[in-house]
This record gives C-alpha cells, structure tokens and sequence, in this order.
C-alpha cells in the first residue's frame, strides 16, 4: 500500500515543485534595478567595473600586476589603505 501512495505521490510533488521552481524563477526577473545593470557595465567597461561609482565599496586590482607576489603585496599594503576611507567597509 505504500509503494501505491509513493507511486501516486511523486508525480504530483515533482509537478509542485517544478511550478514552485518555475514561479521563482520568473518572479525573481521584476527584481533588476531602474539603472543600469552591472552586466553592461562590465561588457560596455570591463577594466574599470565599479570605477564609475566609488561609493560601491568595488576597488579594481592595477593591471600593471603581472606575477602573485605582486598582487600579494598589493592586497596586503596598498588595498587597505585605498579601502580604510571607505564608509561601510567591512573590517
């Protein structure tokens, strides 16, 4: 009898969760912003994503880094002191 009930059960739970899913999923798309999204702002600006909004607490690694000890150094000196002005900032 409980092979009956779980033979029943499955479908009607996969088709709920499938219109839950479905309903999240295009409920979530009223979502965006008014402005402009980060995506064509990456793809219009990739090097300076964030640049144009220094409030957005986004700060972008030079390019002039080339190797990790490099980039180390740089996270480790020259990042605090660019983020320790910052309103918000986790620290």
């Amino acid at each position: 009898m409980v092979d009956v009930i779980t033979l029943l059960l499955a479908p009607v739970a996969g088709f709920f969760t499938a219109l839950w899913l479905l309903l999240l999923w295009v409920g979530d798309g009223g979502s965006v912003s008014a402005g402009e999204d980060d995506l064509a702002m990456f793809l219009r600006h990739p090097d300076r994503l964030g640049a144009d909004e220094p409030a957005s607490g986004f700060v972008t690694m030079p390019n002039h880094l080339s190797t990790a000890d490099e980039m180390v150094d740089w996270l480790t000196k020259d990042l605090p002191k660019l983020t320790a002005g910052m309103s918000g900032s986790r620290a």
